[in-house]
C-alpha cells in the first residue's frame, strides 16, 4: 500500500478537500438564497457549475497522492517531491491567508475602513447591472490568461530536459524527467488554483478582506455572469489533473484545446460572426469554424511536438479529429454547463477513447 499512497501527500490533499467544501458550501448558498442583489447575477447553470467545480477539487485531491505512480521514480524520490511541493504550496498560501486575516482585523477595528470597502463593492456591482458586456479587448485578455497553463507546461517540459542533460540531479534524488515535469507542473498549477480560489471566495462572501492585488486581477477581466460566482480559471486548470495519467501527447493537447480553440471560437465569433447557430444562440458559424479548426490544429501541433513515445502520425491525426468533433458538439449543444469544464474533460476523454481503440 505504501508503494501507491504516500503519507506526505496528505497536507495538500487536505487543502483540496477544504477548498472543495467551501465551493460546495457556496453552491448550496446560491441555490437557496433569496437575496435579490445576488440573484440578479445568477442563472440556471450557476449552481451546477459550482457543484462541478467542487467535484474537480475533490477529484484532484483524490488523485494527488498517486500522481507520480506512472513514473519510474523511487519511493524516496517521490516522497522528496511531495515534501518540496507541500512546503512551497503551504508557504505561498500562508502569504494570502495573512493578507486576508490582516484586512479582517483592520476593518473590524476601523468601521470607517469597513464602510469604504463596502461602498467600493457596491460601486463595482453597479457597473455590472443592466446587461454590462466586456469589450473584445478585455475578452482577449481573459482568453490570453487561459493559455497560461499550456505555456507553463511547455516551459517546465523544456526545463526538465535541460536538467536531465546537464546534471545528475535526477539520479541523485531518485527521480526521473517525467517525475520532475509532473512536480513542476502540479506545484505551479495548484499554487495558482489555491490563490485564485481563496481570493475568489473572499470576493464572494467577505469582500472587505480582499487584497488589493486580487481586486485588480478580478475586476480587469471578470464578466457579468461571474460577479456572484467563481471565475473560470480554477476549473480550467483542475480539469487537467486526470490527464496527468494519460500519454503526454494527450495531456499537453488538452491544455491547449481548452484554451486556444475556445479563444478562437469566442474572439473570431464576436468579431466576424454574423449567422447564429442554432437560432437564438449567441454562437456563430464563424466561431464554430474557428474553434473546431483550432482544436484540430492544436492537437496535431502539440501532440507532434511532445511525441516522446513516437506515436504514429496517423494516430495523432485521429486524436485531432476526435478533439475537434467533440469540441464542436460541446460548443454547439452545451447550454447549462461551463465550456471551460466540459471542453477539456470531454475532448480529453474523446482522445483517450481513440488512443485505446485505434
Amino acid at each position: 500500500m505504501y508503494a501507491m499512497f504516500h503519507l506526505i501527500s496528505i497536507p495538500v490533499f487536505v487543502l483540496f478537500m477544504i477548498y472543495g467544501t467551501l465551493v460546495l458550501k457556496h453552491a448550496i448558498f446560491i441555490r437557496t438564497t433569496k437575496n435579490p442583489e445576488i440573484r440578479e447575477f445568477l442563472n440556471e447553470s450557476t449552481f451546477y457549475n459550482e457543484v462541478l467545480l467542487a467535484g474537480l477539487f475533490f477529484a484532484s485531491g483524490a488523485l494527488w497522492p498517486f500522481i507520480y505512480e506512472p513514473t519510474a521514480a523511487t519511493e524516496a524520490g517521490i516522497d522528496f517531491l511531495y515534501t518540496i511541493s507541500t512546503i512551497i504550496i503551504y508557504l505561498v498560501s500562508a502569504l494570502w491567508y495573512v493578507q486576508g486575516t490582516f484586512n479582517y482585523f483592520r476593518c473590524r477595528r476601523n468601521p470607517g475602513e469597513m464602510q469604504v470597502r463596502l461602498d467600493e463593492e457596491q460601486r463595482i456591482l453597479a457597473k455590472y447591472y443592466d446587461g454590462f458586456q466586456i469589450s473584445i479587448s478585455v475578452d482577449a485578455k481573459r482568453k490570453l490568461l487561459h493559455v497560461l497553463p499550456g505555456a507553463v507546461i511547455i516551459l517546465i517540459q523544456l526545463g526538465s530536459f535541460i536538467l536531465r542533460d546537464r546534471s545528475s540531479l535526477y539520479a541523485d534524488l531518485g527521480i526521473n524527467r517525467e517525475a520532475f515535469a509532473i512536480f513542476g507542473e502540479t506545484t505551479v498549477a495548484y499554487i495558482f488554483v489555491f490563490m485564485i480560489c481563496y481570493a475568489d471566495y473572499l470576493r464572494l462572501v467577505a469582500f472587505y478582506q480582499l487584497p488589493h492585488w486580487a481586486k485588480r486581477w478580478f475586476f480587469s477581466s471578470v464578466i457579468r455572469a461571474e460577479m456572484k460566482t467563481f471565475v473560470s480559471s480554477c476549473a480550467l486548470v483542475l480539469t487537467l489533473t486526470p490527464f496527468l495519467f494519460a500519454p503526454v501527447q494527450i495531456f499537453v493537447s488538452v491544455a491547449f484545446v481548452s484554451s486556444l480553440a475556445d479563444s478562437a471560437a469566442s474572439l473570431i465569433g464576436r468579431r466576424f460572426g454574423k449567422h447564429k447557430f442554432p437560432k437564438g444562440s449567441s454562437k456563430t458559424e464563424a466561431g464554430y469554424i474557428a474553434g473546431t479548426s483550432s482544436a484540430f490544429l492544436a492537437v496535431l501541433a502539440f501532440s507532434s511536438m511532445f511525441n516522446y513515445t513516437a506515436m504514429p502520425f496517423l494516430r495523432i491525426f485521429y486524436l485531432a479529429c476526435a478533439a475537434s468533433a467533440v469540441f464542436f458538439l460541446i460548443d454547439a449543444f452545451s447550454r447549462n454547463l461551463s465550456d471551460n469544464i466540459l471542453n477539456p474533460l470531454l475532448t480529453g476523454a474523446g482522445m483517450l477513447v481513440v488512443f485505446f481503440i485505434v
